[in-house]
């Protein structure tokens, strides 16, 4: 699989705790409303084995700032036996509406001694 280096939320980056994705993608548009076509995902590859925590929940944020905060869906929460190196986690489907700025957040429940993961945006293929 080729990954444009502009639709790279995380190039293994190390989350220990709570934290936002290394990079933020701007899509150039302000209400980048993508409609009806070929869908986006976001994937994620675990590159270092979780530890030390009990559990994440990866959120895709969406603002009109280059510190997008808001929601737009997030993972089940997945337990750390789960995030083991190169364990699957289903990618999350990039809604049709959207808005400028898109951010990934990590939230651990308690702290990782270790683990690194990266995220980017690819088509459903």
């Amino acid at each position: 699989m080729i990954i444009d280096d502009k639709l790279v939320f995380s190039d293994a980056q190390a989350v220990t705790v709570t934290a936002q994705s290394t990079d933020v993608i701007n899509t150039g548009e302000v209400n980048a409303n993508l409609g009806p076509g070929t869908p986006l995902l976001v994937r994620f590859v675990i590159e270092t084995t979780f530890a030390g925590a009990t559990s994440m929940v990866i959120a895709l944020c969406h603002g009109a700032t280059s510190n997008p905060v808001t929601v737009l869906m997030q993972t089940d929460v997945i337990l750390e036996a789960a995030l083991t190196k190169g364990a699957f986690i289903p990618p999350l489907r990039i809604p049709d509406e959207h808005l400028q700025y898109l951010a990934l957040t990590y939230t651990v429940n308690g702290a990782h001694n270790a683990g690194a993961i990266t995220a980017f945006i690819s088509l459903d293929r």
